[in-house]
């Protein structure tokens, strides 16, 4: 009887002492220090990244106690559990971070959970869970089990977070839309031309080399001096860079494009000459020269386009040529669509008949400089007028080009739709369609157009281009990415910039800015510089955007906040609001001002009317 007395008597003491140890615990729960880093918690790539840390102080954790900690986020839209995290005494074993009694210590805690619109005013809380146990609870998934299966304490809660800093979102997914080239032109006919040939495989300008000795290509190019100088300037210039066929493709695109560019940097030097002469027949004064210059480009129409593999003429050249086995080598390049096979064979041809090596592919290593010209058709305002009364009665070029100088989007919306009614075997319109309701944000009417325009032309770089940023605004990466570099092999200049978008999206801010090196003035390069905290860099790049919107003005209120410029963010945030009524209902949850909600004047800028 005694031995039983005693018995009971120790495990009294047991769990006395178990619950004493708890109750203490909870007692000086706040003296737990959490932070959250940051703080408040924030966006990337999409989700909310919740990482905090946790300092537990000396003499504070029991060791025969473990703690259950689940964290929950908290929003308009309801409550998220987080996964739980466990941490014990040095006398509990199992797999959780061990807290030592006499010296105290730390925890760090990560977890993301898909964002969704509304999230920004989210809480981040915990009300952990102390238990005594001889070994941690593996298997329990919510603090309820803890409490019914072990009696557990419930500590009073704690906020980690109060908001969720979205600036992340921020990212102008549009980026660049690929609208199929005009072929319209408001002068027809008369086409004056230069081309400018290059050695095998390189884009290096030498005009000593043999085509352009044999074509007189340098005095082929001034020559153009003297057609601008004699019939005006144009009103459309492209310039168009090839390959020859024979290369690795990926080369040759990249050949293509640099040619391009060369041909492109003539251009200029040309154009600059002409209008110098221009500016001195109009008696234009020294100091008004360069504006003059500006006034003049921007009545023109100048397109660059790298074309790859001048497959087109490698077709025509090759038929009109005595090669004997010409309709074998026209089949190869008809049918084979494996694009390595095709170059191989080609390839091959240039072995047993040299005739392509020495006539044929030298043709192709170019870039032509075309000016546009001849007598004038409808003017723009007989063009507009007609495809609002009845575009039946324009040409499918001309109410291309009419959607063209509309500037705006919803009637640019209906036109092209309309063109795809009744011009459903033309790719452009259906691409031009996709690209314009991917613009205005209808994703579905953007997906039926471009799969409709893929169909009709699967290798097209604007199509593949914008079928891009379609994946990318439905957050498919992988696929955004594959459709980027497809239309980036085909030529296309705009997916090598679209490509940036993703490295914004997945938090990759470094890679993005070494990518928009060569960029200015533009509102991602700001963004990436926000994000990589050049606050400074980020303002100046704002400053200098040609087009000074509401988003421009928001991102830079953001940068002066937090330089602590209160004048100058809230001069920003009101020019903001005052050209979209929308940024007071965002500045007015927005952690990034969470300094200034107090703030009388903050209030007067956001107030709701």
């Amino acid at each position: 009887m005694k031995k039983t007395l005693l018995a009971l008597l120790a495990v009294s003491v047991v769990l006395l002492t178990g619950c004493s140890g708890l109750s203490k615990m909870k007692s000086k729960s706040k003296n737990i220090r959490y932070q959250a880093n940051p703080d408040p918690v924030e966006t990337r790539d999409d989700k909310v990244v919740v990482n905090f840390t946790a300092s537990i102080p000396p003499k504070y954790f029991d060791k025969g106690v473990a703690l259950f900690i689940q964290p929950v986020f908290t929003w308009e839209g309801g409550t998220t559990p987080l996964e739980p995290i466990t941490i014990k005494g040095e006398n509990v074993s199992g797999q959780a971070t061990t807290i030592n009694y006499t010296t105290g210590g730390r925890f760090t805690y990560n977890d993301v959970l898909d964002y969704k619109p509304g999230m920004e005013t989210g809480r981040v809380t915990l009300a952990p869970v102390g238990y005594k146990a001889s070994t941690v609870d593996d298997e329990a998934l919510f603090a309820e089990d803890i409490v019914k299966n072990h009696r557990g304490v419930t500590f009073p809660t704690v906020l980690i977070s109060d908001g969720v800093n979205i600036t992340s979102e921020w990212i102008d997914i549009r980026g660049n839309i690929s609208i199929a080239p005009l072929n319209y032109n408001k002068k027809q006919g008369v086409v004056e031309t230069a081309d400018i040939y290059f050695p095998n495989g390189n884009s290096v300008l030498d005009w000593n080399c043999e085509m352009n000795v044999k074509f007189d290509a340098r005095n082929t190019v001034e020559d153009l001096k003297r057609i601008m100088l004699e019939n005006g300037l144009p009103k459309q210039i492209t310039i168009t860079g090839w390959a020859s066929p024979e290369g690795e493709e990926t080369h040759n695109t990249g050949v293509s494009k640099n040619r391009a560019d060369i041909a492109t940097g003539e251009l200029r030097r040309v154009l600059d000459d002409v209008l110098v002469v221009m500016a001195k027949r109009a008696k234009v004064k020294p100091q008004d020269l360069e504006y003059y210059k500006h006034n003049q480009l921007k009545k023109m129409i100048i397109t660059t386009r790298a074309a790859g593999e001048d497959w087109v003429h490698f077709v025509v050249m090759v038929e009109e040529s005595t090669i004997q086995d010409k309709h074998a080598i026209v089949n190869v390049v008809e049918t084979q669509q494996n694009l390595v096979k095709r170059e191989q064979m080609i390839k091959n041809y240039s072995e047993t008949y040299p005739q392509l090596e020495q006539d044929i592919f030298p043709n192709l290593r170019r870039a032509q400089i075309a000016l546009y010209y001849s007598e004038a058709r409808k003017t723009d305002v007989e063009l507009a007028k007609q495809a609002t009364l009845n575009p039946a009665k324009l040409t499918f070029d001309e109410l291309m080009y009419a959607t063209y100088i509309n500037y705006n989007y919803d009637t640019k919306m209906k036109y092209y739709k309309w063109a795809t009614e009744n011009h459903s075997a033309e790719w452009g319109a259906w691409n031009n369609a996709g690209a314009i309701a991917f613009y205005l944000g209808d994703y579905d009417e953007a997906d039926r157009y471009l799969k409709v325009a893929r169909d009709l032309n699967p290798h097209n770089p604007d199509i593949l281009n914008n079928t891009g940023l379609l994946c990318l605004a439905k957050k498919d990466y992988t696929l955004a990415k594959y459709y980027f570099e497809e239309a980036q092999r085909q030529g296309s200049t705009d997916a090598e910039a679209n490509i940036t978008i993703l490295n914004l999206k997945r938090g990759n801010y470094e890679d993005a800015q070494k990518m928009l090196k060569g960029t200015s003035c533009s509102y991602n390069l700001a963004f990436t510089q926000l994000m990589n905290d050049e606050t400074d860099a980020c303002i100046r790049t704002l400053n200098c955007c040609l087009d000074q919107t509401a988003e421009v003005n928001y991102l830079r209120a953001v940068a002066y906040a937090r330089l602590g410029d209160r004048e100058n963010c809230l001069k920003n945030l009101q020019a903001s609001v005052d050209q979209e009524y929308e940024y007071k209902r965002k500045a007015a949850i927005d952690t990034e001002f969470k300094a200034y909600w107090d703030d009388e004047d903050f209030k007067l800028v956001i107030k709701l009317y």
